[in-house]
């Protein structure tokens, strides 16, 4: 026996899966649960595909349907055998024994079914070959050939079903459509299933096509801005090869200027005519002006309102001046900054000044914080230059009060490697912040600081997932005295040590917690995909702040939370025990940091 998939033999189990999910939706009122059923069904011996099969079979779907005929209830219990064993087969059972009984002794009567399922199949052999011009001509590359056959996914020895035979041709073709060559195909695939073996010998032929290249830029939507900007802030130049990640990283650049509401850029893909493709970019401009009201609320910080003022045309220069008024629990913040149009190699430059007064822990705060930063276009691997100076006046209940400022220059590094920017299950995210400023006019002693920060996402086995997070800082130099409290550390939050308020771990200072010039966090979470959207944890974090590493102390906490893919980002809700406070404390937070 020779079974196809993607031919005759693999349709009708698909269809029938496909016409049980749209029957499902489509079902009349008259056939609620509510509804005294027409037959029982009973299916025993199909261990984990039994919940599939009474999904997707007529007899099934049907069996609350009223009035139906005897004449039609036996026609059903005889054509359930065969759909049994071809959606068994979909699972990798090619082998079934199915026996079937109508009991019409019973009110109602009860349709039985026994199914013996068999051996699964696994795979025997792989054949996998290459034609295009990966495989021959000037552009063949026998070790990118040699790689993507490394990284077949369906190796002698598995098991084969319907889906991990599909996600494995997916993931064999998708290096080649997203680098250099858009056009490539599946030209033939085929398992060939022996059931007495219980056994798939798998081929598939890949044809990559000709090897594309870019060609010039051509824009449409473009009204109001100039086109300079654009060309500063594209990666692509004509001749470069076909990329999908530079196709990805000219919209992501121009959608976080602010200047765009979309912007979409592809190709079209011609066999006949891989050389210099137009690359076609279309834009949906944002208004010059708008102004934003907002609020939100958060357990850190508890409810907040926010207003907003953009200028995408300030000073009639093309600048994006951005000023923000926000107001809630803890923080009064009034700032603006100043985004200039890029440079030519695309670089970002910028500059701001903010007032911000918080009140945490006992601790009240007056800062100012103002200076210029040039950043890099590129958001998987962010560089950011900047010169800032920090001053603040710092107040601890009736009788200390403080001044402190500082001018230092930064730099930090961010490197994303995720599946999702704004939801990943996968990857990671880290950060490295080096700041330093010399003694001088403004500070009273040299200054160094460094913060690192590292969030690792991996899917286990299954359905389960882990999150682990840690974070690192030290100030050299100075104290927290003599130091602004932006440039010091404190811990404890939503996102940080869960168990313990925002930002109250850290040093004690006069019944107040302030800031300290060393840090460390650890966490680590499990978590079970109840569904594609939602999703069970378990955690345990540790960190705290303090003005040595001999004074240093892990605090922990550790919980239970939920986790729901939104489109806005993974929202976490948690319950975590403080151990040094004995209390439990509910947390919210969206997405990961940075």
């Amino acid at each position: 026996m020779t079974a196809r998939p993607g031919f005759l033999s693999w349709r009708r189990p698909l269809r029938i899966l496909a016409a049980g999910a749209l029957a499902a939706c489509l079902l009349p009122p008259a056939t609620s649960a509510l509804a005294a059923p027409a037959y029982n069904v009973e299916i025993d011996g199909a261990g984990k595909s039994t919940s599939m099969l009474k999904k997707f079979l007529d007899i099934s779907r049907r069996a609350d349907t009223s009035g139906l005929a005897p004449e039609e209830i036996r026609r059903l219990v005889a054509t359930t055998p065969r759909q049994i064993k071809e959606l068994l087969a979909t699972e990798g059972y090619f082998a079934p024994v199915v026996r079937s009984e109508l009991d019409r002794s019973t009110k109602p009567w009860t349709a039985r079914f026994h199914v013996v399922p068999g051996p699964r199949a696994h795979v025997d052999s792989v054949e996998i070959h290459f034609s295009g011009e990966v495989a021959n001509g000037p552009h063949a590359d026998p070790r990118r050939v040699e790689r993507l056959r490394r990284h077949w996914s369906l190796d002698p020895g598995d098991t084969f079903t319907q889906q991990a035979w599909s996600d494995a041709k997916d993931a064999l073709l998708k290096p080649l459509l997203v680098e250099d060559y858009p056009a490539a195909t599946i030209k033939h695939s085929e398992a060939r299933i022996d059931p007495a073996k219980a056994s798939a010998a798998l081929v598939v032929d890949i044809d990559s096509g000709p090897a594309f290249t870019f060609g010039p830029l051509r824009i449409r939507g473009l009204k109001r801005y100039s086109q300079a900007m654009i060309d500063n802030l594209n990666p692509i130049h004509p001749g470069d090869p076909y990329s999908q990640q530079k196709l990805n990283e000219l919209q992501s650049r121009l959608q976080d200027t602010g200047y765009f509401q979309s912007a979409f850029a592809t190709v079209n893909v011609d066999p006949d005519h891989p050389h210099n493709v137009p690359v076609r970019l279309d834009l949906t401009e944002n208004p010059r002006k708008r102004l934003a009201l907002g609020g939100g609320f958060s357990t850190d910080t508890g409810a907040r309102a926010q207003v907003k003022w953009l200028d995408r045309n300030f000073l009639q220069r093309n600048w994006r001046l951005e000023s923000e008024l926000r107001i809630d629990r803890e923080t009064r913040l009034l700032g603006s900054d100043v985004f200039l149009p890029a440079l030519d190699n695309g670089w970002l430059p910028s500059f701001g000044a903010h007032y911000e007064r918080t009140v945490s822990a006992g601790e009240t705060d007056d800062k100012i914080r103002a200076g210029p930063q040039l950043a890099s276009p590129d958001k998987r691997d962010e560089k950011v230059w900047a010169i800032s100076y920090f001053g603040d006046r710092q107040q601890i209940g009736d009788d200390f009060r403080n001044n402190r400022e500082a001018l230092v220059a930064s730099f930090t590094y961010t490197r994303r490697r995720v599946d999702n920017l704004l939801s990943p299950r996968r990857g990671y995210l880290a950060s490295a912040e080096f700041d330093a400023g010399p003694r001088g006019l403004i500070n009273e002693a040299n200054i160094a600081r460094v913060h690192l920060r590292a969030t690792w996402l991996k899917r286990l086995i299954g359905r389960w997932h882990t999150v682990v997070r840690g974070e690192l800082g030290q100030v050299f130099g100075g104290n927290r005295l003599t130091v602004p409290g932006d440039l010091l550390f404190r811990t404890g939050g939503d996102q940080s040590v869960r168990g313990y308020g925002y930002e109250t771990l850290g040093v004690e200072q006069n019944g107040a917690i302030v800031g300290g010039t060393v840090m460390a966090v650890v966490s680590g979470e499990l978590i079970y995909q109840l569904t594609p959207s939602w999703g069970a944890a378990v955690f345990t974090d540790a960190g705290n702040a303090a003005d040595s590493w001999s004074q240093f102390h892990f605090a922990h906490g550790t919980g239970i939370g939920a986790r729901w893919r939104s489109p806005i980002g993974t929202e976490t809700l948690d319950l975590a025990y403080g151990h040094e406070t004995h209390t439990i404390r509910p947390h919210f937070s969206i997405g990961y940091g940075f």
